[in-house]
């Protein structure tokens, strides 16, 4: 029974050290959240947006929110009543649906932003905002 014991012993050792030590779990960072309506229909597009030295944007809209990351670059997000915010590489910001946005160059480095929009479906990403 004792050699039993000890044969059976050492096929559970011999087991658990052929085994894989386990893998850290993947590490998720949430950047940013927001409330995002579900009705009329909406889609989520998720992409890059370059910004190459002497170039910009003009004031516009989305039909949605959008969501951004810097990662590469600086800019001045200016949103129409909310103070200007400096961004750079790691930072991100949020955009709510409808209000009047842009975002200037910072410097003389292209900018690459990654964005997620959640817009209505089947409008176009982009409203220029009326000159004011």
């Amino acid at each position: 029974m004792l050699y039993r014991s000890m044969i059976l012993l050492a096929l559970m050792t011999g087991a658990a050290a052929a085994q894989p030590p386990a893998q850290p779990a993947p590490k998720r960072t949430i950047l940013q959240t927001a409330d995002v309506a579900a009705s009329p229909a909406q889609e989520t597009l998720f992409g890059t947006v370059e910004i190459a030295p002497g170039s910009g944007n003009a004031f516009h809209t989305h039909n949605g929110s959008e969501i951004g990351y810097v990662a590469q670059g600086r800019i001045r997000l200016e949103v129409k009543g909310q103070a200007s915010r400096d961004l750079g590489p790691g930072d991100s910001f949020m955009v709510p649906r409808g209000a009047v946005h842009r975002s200037v160059l910072l410097g003389n480095e292209p900018v690459k932003l990654i964005n997620t929009w959640t817009v209505d479906k089947g409008v176009p990403l982009l409203v220029p905002a009326p000159q004011q």
